[in-house]
């Protein structure tokens, strides 16, 4: 008779998985272990086998109105307790290095591999991000190189529009992308204002390079899976997170921060910059730039962590990333587009990683319509 437990090994295998992967699925519930001691007195993990039946089955079943895809990746670890760590090392370190260097690390890039870019007119009027969209466009069409998706040159890419659109949004070639953005967005400040927004906006810019799989970097492993040159991947990723509910969800936020600081009142529930759907409790992002945001005002900040207080009784929900974001806005009286144009540079890097990961398996994102 078979035993009901299975070793890791075993549950691995039936899984189709890593092993890292499968204690990946155990820190988020996914799936539970228990702790034993075997013969020879190590301490191992055991998975019963009917729960890791009941998973196999679920990752092939197909389900009316769901599609819960797991999909292994090294570029980005997180859980619901509250941990997240790119490529094995933990967020609040890659703050600490800045935006560059954790661009780097996600892409496997050496480091340094940066340049100040080439200028790509800016679109015009309309959303900032759009100049990074624009960007991705104009370069695409200049690359004589464009279907290669090779990893040389799809790093290439992602630090080509991040270095071209810095430019764009900035008109500066000189400094770090966070530099270059504190100039343009506080033009009259001095010099040591300047290095502490600078020192913000590259913490907010590190903290938001990846994120896991978000429906963006889905869309962005997709279109790798059917081979799209690595600009058009890059733009499908983009594209996906344009809206409110992604890299534009701080503007909404901001005006909550707005409304909080005018009136104290508490907002009814949902409340925009609040809640997560990975996180039960704090998101890890938060702390780190809400530091730096503090360094810059701390009116703002305590204003921001009262009201995170008053969530939390409220409504039993933590801050997330969107409302320090918005915090940062205020504090350093940025533009309310600020925060988008943040989300959507950092994320450049992240999805070329992702499609880096994908391009090797070919078509495998392929749900089914049920009628």
């Amino acid at each position: 008779m078979r035993s009901q437990w299975m070793t890791s090994e075993q549950a691995a295998a039936a899984l189709g998985v890593r092993l890292p992967t499968l204690y990946a699925y155990v820190s988020r519930g996914v799936i539970s272990r228990e702790a034993v001691t075997d013969p020879g007195g190590q301490r191992v993990s055991r998975f019963r086998r009917e729960d890791v039946v009941a998973l196999a089955q679920a990752r092939s079943r197909p389900r009316a109105g769901a599609w819960s895809p797991l999909i292994e990746s090294d570029v980005s670890q997180l859980d619901a307790s509250g941990r997240l760590a790119f490529r094995g090392v933990d967020v609040a370190e890659c703050a600490r290095w800045g935006f560059e260097r954790t661009a780097c690390h996600v892409l496997g890039a050496p480091d340094p591999t940066w340049h100040t870019g080439a200028g790509i007119p800016a679109p015009g009027a309309g959303r900032a991000a759009d100049t990074i969209r624009w960007t991705v466009m104009r370069l695409a069409a200049q690359d004589r190189f464009r279907e290669r998706i090779d990893p040389d040159h799809c790093r290439s890419v992602a630090i080509s529009t991040v270095t071209a659109s810095t430019v764009a949004l900035t008109g500066f070639h000189e400094g770090t992308v966070a530099e270059r953005l504190a100039r343009a967005w506080a033009p009259d400040a001095a010099e040591a204002r300047h290095a502490a927004v600078a020192q913000a906006v590259d913490t907010a810019l590190s903290v938001l390079v990846d994120h896991e799989l978000t429906a963006s970097t889905v869309a962005a492993r997709a279109a790798a899976g059917v081979r799209a040159d690595p600009w058009m991947v890059l733009l499908t990723g983009l594209a996906a997170m344009s809206g409110p509910f992604q890299a534009g969800a701080s503007r909404a936020a901001t005006a909550v921060l707005r409304e909080w600081q005018a009136g104290r009142s508490v907002p009814a529930a949902p409340v925009p910059g609040f809640g997560h759907k990975v996180y039960v409790g704090p998101d890890p992002r938060v702390v780190l730039l809400l530091d730096r945001v503090a360094a810059l005002c701390p009116a703002t900040a305590e204003s921001v962590d009262d009201l995170a207080v008053r969530m939390a009784r409220a409504h039993s929900l933590h801050p997330n990333i969107d409302a320090a974001l918005g915090g940062l806005i205020l504090a350093a009286d940025l533009p309310d587009d600020a925060g988008e144009v943040l989300f959507t540079l950092a994320r450049v890097p992240g999805l070329m990683a992702h499609a880096l990961e994908e391009y090797p398996r070919g078509l495998r994102l392929r749900p089914r319509a049920l009628s």
